[in-house]
């Protein structure tokens, strides 16, 4: 299918489209109209030599600095050579592309003053095989994500670095692959290009994506230790949850009540209740589905905006100069979401404990090993387990806390929204591997009850576990087993065994 931008209606099912089916990207000719109107605003701007900010002027502290008519095509040069300065690994591929699909998609507002031909070029580059090598250090989240979209930019005049068709190229051979010549930045465009916060909002845009798959296999986790605990159902009623309604508890109560219902191993304990780790999963996982919710909803705003500066507003044919770079709803949402998604972890940790500790269950198996003392069974897992939730925890500290100031206190307040969100990604990779611990210790418990009493979700889940990874009959390095399992997690594997979670 294509996918049509308009600058107005990209959507995060949209992105994950856009990854998924490798869909081509088309662009709502109306919009051209726009692009061609504000083109013609700079251009006016120019010639009644009106004193503008990154038009004929310089940038940050040096916006006091008028640029002579002769240079300001240099000028456009100047900046995307020099902010070009990113260091360390590279970006993924995923979020590279999603990074310019959303500043295509901002660009198409209208509001920022470049050409078609720019447009154009950004078009056939999305619709290519090739994407960007962009260093993950550089942004501070304001002025927008400078120094990464930077060296996407330098794509576009020729130069710069990309991976082309699997193999490493520079920017110039890109483009002569593609039949593109090398663009000659007109007033205003190097600047609409890198002032924004296309870098920080692609890599939410993925991590978002994660993030929900490492939910729902949390979810199938909770419903495998729910099941070999023998927990009661009672707590998930829909008459209890409903004296509470928050939207998230409610959605995760019915999800467990409907998982567990038909089972008969169900409330055969002498248990009164169970421990918070199983039975407060729905009013602890359900605020985690809210924060979500909110993060999405603050991705799609932000995906959708003007947020370079200077914007041209088309009606009146100002160019005001503002602050709508600023990535701080970028940087809240994304370390909110991150210590929420920590949460999940701690308390699948607390429920593997549960199944380990043989003074905390009925199973009469230290560690679920076959032969205790001669094997140790799952105990080092939870040793891993709580090295991960402890790396998470300190990648929990909230980035948009950490505001350095810049450019001699010109930029004196910025939002670190990209480092929210590289640190977010990490914390859900380690969240995968947690969550695939919790898979493994839950089915290798669940062995020890009456499969034939076990309901139909939780063998489901079950099963698809022991596709991936034998039940551990005496001890074996389980590494291999973490990872396999983690890497059906992030990859959103586990989808298909909670559909009620695609509305999410």
């Amino acid at each position: 299918m294509d996918i049509v931008l308009d600058g107005e209606s990209l959507k995060l099912s949209v992105i994950e489209v856009f990854l998924s089916e490798k869909a081509k990207v088309t662009i709502n000719k109306e919009v051209l109209k726009k692009i061609k109107k504000s083109c013609d605003i700079v251009k006016d701007s120019v010639e009644k030599k009106k004193i503008v900010y990154g038009i004929n002027t310089g940038f940050g502290k040096l916006c006091n600095t008028v640029i002579n008519e002769k240079d300001l095509k240099k000028l456009q040069l100047n900046l995307l050579r020099s902010h070009a300065i990113g260091v360390g690994e590279y970006l993924s591929k995923d979020s590279a592309k999603t990074s310019i699909l959303i500043r295509l998609n901002s660009l198409l507002k209208g509001n920022s003053g470049v050409t078609p031909d720019t447009i154009n070029s950004i078009l056939t580059i999305l619709n290519s095989d090739a994407y960007p090598l962009i260093p993950k250090i550089g942004s501070l989240g304001a002025s927008g994500d400078l120094a990464p979209l930077a060296h996407f930019a330098l794509l576009l005049i020729g130069e710069g670095e990309c991976i082309y068709k699997g193999e490493k190229i520079t920017g110039k051979k890109l483009l002569k692959n593609l039949g593109l010549n090398p663009l000659s930045l007109e007033p205003k465009e190097g600047l609409a290009l890198i002032n924004g916060l296309a870098f920080s909002s692609g890599i939410f845009s993925v991590d978002l994506l994660n993030a929900k798959n490492v939910i729902i296999g949390g979810l199938c986790a909770a419903i495998l230790s729910l099941s070999s605990y023998m927990a009661r159902i009672d707590a998930f009623s829909p008459k209890l949850h409903s004296l509470k309604p928050h939207k998230g508890q409610m959605f995760i109560a019915e999800l467990l009540y409907n998982a567990l219902k038909d089972s008969k191993i169900k409330d055969s304990t002498k248990r009164v209740q169970d421990p918070y780790s199983m039975r407060c999963i729905p009013q602890v996982l359900g605020p985690i589905i809210d924060c979500y919710e909110y993060c999405k909803n603050v991705l799609e705003i932000e995906i959708n905006s003007a947020t370079d500066n200077p914007l041209i507003i088309l009606d009146s044919g100002e160019i005001i100069s503002g602050g709508n770079f600023h990535g701080e709803p970028i940087a809240l949402a994304s370390d909110f979401l991150g210590f929420s998604l920590n949460i999940l972890g701690e308390i699948s940790e607390r429920r593997v404990n549960q199944l380990l500790d043989p003074n905390l269950n009925e199973l009469n198996k230290p560690f679920l090993a076959n032969n205790p003392g001669i094997e140790s069974g799952f105990m080092i897992a939870q040793y891993t387990d709580a090295a991960l939730i402890s790396r998470n925890k300190i990648l929990s500290y909230p980035a948009c806390m950490t505001s350095i100031p810049v450019s001699a206190n010109q930029e004196d307040f910025v939002s670190q929204a990209a480092n929210s969100c590289l640190k977010l990604s990490e914390i859900i990779e380690n969240l995968s591997k947690i969550v695939a611990i919790e898979l493994l210790v839950s089915a290798q418990a669940l062995e020890e009850r009456n499969l034939k009493e076990v309901s139909g979700k939780t063998v489901e889940i079950y099963d698809f576990v022991r596709n991936l990874s034998e039940p551990l009959k005496e001890d074996r390095s389980l590494s291999k087993d973490i990872n396999i399992v983690a890497s059906e997690v992030l990859k959103g594997n586990f989808k298909k065994l909670l559909p009620s979670c695609e509305e999410l």
